[in-house]
């Protein structure tokens, strides 16, 4: 028996931003939205055809955030915000382990492909990192440890994903996750051939040149020149992930200069959800709203399907999506 709920609880983010993180229960209002849209995707059309759904990639989901988010609740969300390929990450500080999101994934390879992730400092780490690639990992992150974000032992998983040719995806968080950002740099610089995936609030909050460290995620117009936006342009192993409260922000505080950022790294920006919620459809969901700040860019179509889809196909060696 399914357990209404007529509300959700607000939980501070990492970004400082809301996030409406559902409890095992699910409120009267969206099951209902859920399973009609759920119900509609599955029908066929007046003539008795089907046609495949518009491709959409997202490169940033956790199976199991929260930690109340059920399997079969990660395949209703994903269905409903119209992902047909997920890249599933796990995370280092969850019970969400690399066995745990291979056997997730693996229930339907054609719609589900995973990261690796082992913690930074963690006996063996590389090791575990180099089976898991060689099982089917497409690369390596959610990077998200307690240490800089150019650390000894992230130098060397760099080494491993320059000699397996796979993507990294980095938190900048500074002060607490991958600290330092300023100096990210020189990871780019010693490792030209990896391809780095930037994502988090230090990584949107620099877009901005005015951005002072530490001073939270940063509202209102921004000052062209921040570190983002030139090592986006600089460097061309260095891409972007929209993922999360902070991509969010990033799109909208300013939409003038977003929509202007978005056409110039139009070959580097990928969608990613990050988000939390249960449905993929209730007013917490983040996924929604991204899709919802995207299109009020004003982007042209072919811009939009880069951002979308093919730019995560090719980046990430893609067969399906």
């Amino acid at each position: 028996m399914i357990k209404f709920s007529n509300s959700l609880s607000p939980q501070p983010t990492p970004d400082g931003t809301p996030n409406f993180a559902w409890s095992s229960a699910m409120s009267r209002r969206d099951f209902i939205a859920a399973s009609v849209s759920a119900l509609a995707l599955t029908l066929p059309l007046a003539r008795g055809e089907e046609t495949a759904p518009q491709p959409m990639v997202d490169i940033h989901m956790h199976r199991n955030l929260p930690r109340t988010r059920t399997a079969e609740q990660m395949v209703l969300h994903q269905k409903n915000i119209g992902a047909t390929l997920t890249v599933v990450l796990p995370l280092v500080d969850t019970h969400d382990d690399n066995e745990e999101i291979f056997k997730f994934t693996q229930s339907d390879p054609t719609r589900w492909v995973c990261f690796a992730v082992e913690e930074a400092a963690s006996e063996g780490a590389i090791k575990k990192l180099e089976q898991a690639l060689k099982r089917g990992a497409i690369g390596l992150g959610e990077l998200k440890d307690k240490i800089p974000c150019d650390a000894p032992q992230l130098q060397e998983f760099a080494a491993l994903a320059r000699d397996h040719d796979v993507p990294m995806l980095y938190h900048f968080e500074d002060g607490n996750r991958n600290d330092g950002y300023v100096r990210f740099h020189r990871m780019l610089e010693k490792f030209p051939t990896v391809k780095f995936i930037g994502h988090g609030p230090s990584f949107w909050a620099y877009i901005s040149k005015d951005y002072q460290p530490h001073s939270g995620l940063p509202t209102g117009p921004v000052m062209r020149g921040g570190l983002t936006d030139r090592w986006l342009t600089d460097y061309p192993n260095f891409h972007g992930d929209l993922s999360a409260g902070s991509g969010n922000n990033g799109l909208t505080r300013d939409r003038a200069f977003a929509a202007d950022f978005v056409r110039r790294h139009q070959d580097k920006l990928m969608f990613g959800s990050d988000c939390p919620c249960s449905t993929g459809l209730g007013r917490g969901c983040g996924s929604q709203a991204k899709k919802a700040a995207i299109n009020a860019l004003g982007l042209d179509e072919k811009i939009r399907e880069k951002i979308l889809y093919s730019n995560a196909r090719r980046l990430l060696k893609l067969k399906a999506g």
